[in-house]
C-alpha cells in the first residue's frame, strides 16, 4: 500500500510540506495556491492520502467543482506533478515508489481538468495498490 510505504499520515504530511516549499515558488503554478495555501495543502493531503490507500476522510467538494473556474490545463497539472516528483526525490524516496505514486495520482487529471474519465482509469490502482500487488505478485 502506497500510503504505508510513504510513511503513513506523518509521511504524507512531510511530503506535502516539501511539495509546497517547491510549488509556492514555482512561477508556473504558484498563483493557484497562494490564495489560501494552508487550506489547499490540507485538502490535497487528505485527498492524496485516500488516493494512496490511506483512511477515507476527504469530505470536501468534488475535485472537478473546486477546479472548474481556475483555468488549470494539462501544463499546470504536469507542473504540479513535476514538483511532487522533485519533493519525493528530495525526501530520498526510491524512483520505483515515486513512479507508483505519480501513476496512482494521474487519474485525478481528468477531474481537475473537467474531462470525463476513460473506462480504464482506476483499474491499475485501487486503495493505493497496483493490480500486481492486489494479486500478490512482484
Amino acid at each position: 500500500q502506497l500510503f504505508k510505504r510513504l510513511g503513513g499520515t506523518d509521511g504524507i504530511s512531510s511530503l506535502m510540506d516539501a511539495l509546497y516549499k517547491i510549488a509556492l515558488v514555482d512561477n508556473r503554478i504558484k498563483d493557484y495556491l497562494l490564495k489560501d495555501p494552508d487550506r489547499i495543502k490540507l485538502g490535497q493531503a487528505v485527498y492524496i492520502t485516500e488516493m494512496l490507500g490511506g483512511p477515507k476522510q476527504y469530505k470536501g467538494q468534488e475535485i472537478s467543482t473546486i477546479h472548474k473556474t481556475l483555468g488549470i490545463n494539462d501544463y499546470h497539472f504536469d507542473c504540479f506533478m513535476g514538483d511532487l516528483n522533485r519533493a519525493m526525490m528530495g525526501a530520498g524516496h526510491p524512483e520505483s515508489l515515486i513512479d507508483e505514486v505519480l501513476v496512482a495520482l494521474e487519474p485525478v487529471r481528468a477531474d481537475v481538468l473537467g474531462h470525463s474519465r476513460d473506462a480504464m482509469d482506476g483499474v491499475v490502482m485501487k486503495d493505493g495498490q497496483c493490480l500486481l500487488d492486489r494479486f500478490g505478485g512482484d
